[in-house]
């Protein structure tokens, strides 16, 4: 499912929609901590965290995620906005608690379905 779409079902708003019709994915990881996202991210996994701060500029551009979804209505500061634009990473933000998107996702994603995991 392509991000777009991902961000529609669980009510999340793209902040860089440029490339979300493009990128598909049907992993989910969710964390807080950098080293747990750097060790679970590939080209289809959709990383979903608090971290809306600079330091999630760094995890950015050493990774490869096709998305990140910050939580809780975060807003990310302007140097991760331009980095992700930058590193073509799609950026959502979900209104809802980490618990509450995870299950949103883990619904839209297909629950136990070939591929869809929710961590």
């Amino acid at each position: 499912m392509n991000l777009a779409e991902v961000a529609e079902r669980i009510g999340a708003r793209i902040l860089n929609p440029e490339r979300a019709r493009e990128v598909d994915v049907d992993r989910v990881h969710a964390g807080d901590r950098m080293s747990d996202l750097l060790s679970h991210v590939s080209d289809t996994t959709l990383l979903v965290t608090h971290i809306a701060n600079h330091g999630l500029v760094r995890l950015i551009e050493l990774m490869d995620a096709p998305g990140i979804c910050l939580v809780n209505g975060a807003a990310p500061d302007q140097l991760v906005e331009e980095a992700a634009r930058r590193c073509g990473t799609v950026l959502l933000v979900s209104p809802a608690s980490l618990f509450e998107t995870c299950g949103r996702l883990h619904r839209c994603l297909g629950a136990g379905g070939e591929g869809a995991a929710a961590r």
